[in-house]
């Protein structure tokens, strides 16, 4: 237990280098079957890692090939029409002031509006400040990540060596019981990182092409944020379902309204087919435990927060279980 916790606060007190290391374990949880499928076909496993990461690289360098060029492109154009954008909903903010005045509303009624309308307006200035802040700050946090798959290749080929490590440094009648507990954390961290990944690449792709099939600009741009705050549970798609809403409101309420309906039917194929399906209940917690984490991930360490806090407290679940069972079984003895 005193270990266990010298290690929390270690990592809580280094964590503003784990990055390329969690995302090396993620990238080495993704990999990791098909290294194991090459090896079961009697290639040796450093011959597997490297196959692999060159069927990876090649794919990548093919999916870049066709994105970049477009992400620029929007990119450009949506920092060029921000201002046009700012004004419109300044222009549409005053249009429904001027409505609601003409309307012979009391003056205590107007005021309270007024304040809202202005807490609204200072709210979405904000929250698109904040997404294209996010969005160049994930381009950049790639750069800044390159290092992650070469973590993971070392993670990948040194797998028995940190298996061996980890056996050397427990005690002896802990053994059988911590690898059945790290076993299930594994198990659970996988299932999780690949089954969202995936979902989060399908969701963005539908998002982007029913974006673009209604019309509205930026439908790249719009996947790619869908897709990512797909990952959040719960919240999530409302989250990635505002900047397109709030752009189509700009067009037309009656855009506004089908783009809406349409995110909203793919969050459903998505709740009801494709996340029931792949991710399932790999996590293994009840939804009241789940909003929790995600709100206390978000309190504590904001998106990132709620991106790892669901996964975290799954694996810190597993854990106290293991531990639970060894502590009642060394009781009954």
């Amino acid at each position: 237990m005193v270990l266990a916790a010298g290690l929390v606060y270690l990592g809580f007190a280094v964590r503003a280098v784990l990055a390329p290391f969690v995302l090396a374990m993620a990238v080495a949880f993704l990999l990791e079957p098909q290294v194991r499928f090459l090896e079961g076909r009697r290639l040796p496993r450093l011959s597997a890692i490297l196959l692999v990461y060159l069927g990876v690289a090649a794919v990548v360098v093919l999916v870049l090939f066709w994105l970049i060029p477009i992400f620029v492109r929007q990119l450009t154009i949506l920092a060029d029409t921000l201002p046009t954008f700012v004004s419109q909903v300044q222009d549409l903010i005053l249009q429904v002031q001027t409505r609601y005045t003409e309307a012979g509303l009391p003056p205590q009624v107007r005021a309270v509006l007024d304040q809202a309308i202005a807490r609204a307006e200072t709210g979405l200035l904000a929250f698109i400040q904040a997404v294209l802040s996010g969005i160049f700050g994930a381009v950049s946090a790639v750069v800044t990540l390159i290092l992650a798959p070469f973590l993971a290749f070392y993670m990948l080929r040194d797998r028995e060596s940190i298996r061996r490590w980890v056996l050397a440094v427990l005690p002896v009648n802990s053994r059988g019981d911590t690898l059945l507990a790290l076993a299930e954390m594994n198990r659970v961290a996988a299932g999780f990182i690949r089954g969202q990944l995936l979902v989060a690449l399908i969701v963005g792709v539908l998002v982007g092409l029913v974006t673009y099939a209604l019309g509205l600009p930026f439908s790249a741009i719009l996947g790619f944020i869908a897709g990512v705050t797909n990952i959040i549970p719960y919240f999530g798609p409302v989250i990635g379902a505002v900047p397109a809403v709030a752009l189509a409101l700009l067009v037309s309420p009656l855009l506004a309204l089908e783009t809406a309906l349409a995110l909203f039917l793919v969050q459903q194929v998505d709740s009801i087919f494709i996340t029931p399906r792949i991710v399932g209940g790999s996590v293994g917690l009840h939804p009241l435990v789940v909003i929790f984490s995600l709100l206390a991930g978000a309190k504590l360490f904001g998106i990132v927060g709620m991106l790892l806090g669901v996964p975290l407290v799954a694996l810190g679940n597993v854990f106290l279980r293991h531990l639970l069972a060894r502590l009642v079984s060394d009781w009954s003895r």
